[in-house]
């Protein structure tokens, strides 16, 4: 049965909430490398290939996206219709113990053919000059990608942009449509879904001092969705929410999708935090156009040996 013909759910970020109960923890998109582009086009679907920049920008972006991996670009604007002058890109670099932001003022998209991403993301000296203190704050915003982004991504920008000013950006599809809004905040990786507005004074400030907040946490776009399930409990157990409290070690599946997970922790501790994948006990529409509901994997805490 399509999600329109649900009564009551007419957008699936509410029917993941409301009807499937599904968790936001250890759910969000794998990346390690994002880059943030200012385009003021339309956004289609697939807002990078169907936008108008040259297939000379595309296949810079793509070689490098192929030769490295986990990378993901990403458009940004901001609110309301402008041609801006310069363009804004960023690079976010995002390692678990030193993440990177470039920031970089373009006069024209093809300036992006004289950056040589390679070099950049391996730290090269030439691009030490345009390294940034900056901490940005991402919404997706993609309604022509799925109908929750611009229903619910909209006012959670502007709530963010009050709090966080030049530094908060409309975004292209995160990841993720049925736990939307979805926010990414760079250049720590770290996801969030399920905001309100009311929830950006909190979420801003959180992140102005280097903590998490647990609560609507989805997990670092750097950790696989087994580490994000261990940092998230381990967290909920220590209550220690600093961004860069802990760092995994070794990561050994086990088999039946258990997987045990060793993090070293503040004063040289370790935990092995054992985590075990099962199946939602409810389907779930992925998006606003599914035709039917799917089963999704989510993750339950076993035990945590200190």
């Amino acid at each position: 049965m399509p999600l329109e013909s649900v009564p009551g759910y007419d957008f699936c970020s509410i029917y993941s909430r409301q009807e499937a109960e599904e968790p936001l923890y250890a759910t969000s998109t794998r990346a390690d490398i994002w880059l943030l582009l200012e385009y003021t086009g339309p956004w289609e679907a697939r807002a990078f290939p169907a936008s108008d920049l040259s297939d000379a920008v595309k296949e810079h972006v793509g070689e490098f996206q192929e030769e490295v991996g986990n990378t993901r670009i990403q458009f940004i604007r901001k609110s309301g219709p402008y041609d801006p002058h310069p363009i804004h890109f960023y690079v976010a670099v995002s390692h678990v113990s030193a993440p990177r932001l470039y920031a970089f003022e373009l006069d024209s998209y093809e300036d992006l053919l004289d950056i040589d991403l390679e070099a950049l993301t391996a730290n090269h000296d030439d691009y030490r000059s345009h390294l940034s203190d900056e901490k940005l704050f991402l919404v997706c915003n993609n309604g022509r990608r799925d109908a929750c982004c611009a229903k619910f991504g909209i006012p959670v920008h502007a709530a963010i942009a009050e709090e966080a000013g030049r530094h908060a950006w409309k975004s292209t599809h995160i990841g993720g449509h049925r736990l939307s809004p979805n926010l990414l905040f760079l250049p720590h990786a770290i996801s969030y879904g399920r905001a309100t507005p009311e929830d950006a004074p909190e979420l801003v400030d959180s992140y102005r001092h280097d903590q998490l907040l647990l609560r609507l946490l989805r997990g670092r776009t750097i950790h696989d969705r087994p580490v994000q399930a261990a940092d998230y409990f381990l967290r909920r157990q220590t209550g220690n929410l600093a961004i860069d409290a802990f760092l995994p070690e070794t990561v050994e599946p086990l088999g039946d999708g258990r997987w045990a997970i060793t993090m070293a922790g503040p004063g040289g501790r370790h935990h092995r935090v054992t985590v075990q994948s099962h199946r939602l006990d409810h389907l779930v529409y992925k998006t606003c156009s599914a035709e039917e509901p799917a089963p999704v994997e989510h993750f339950h805490l076993v035990e945590i040996e200190n």
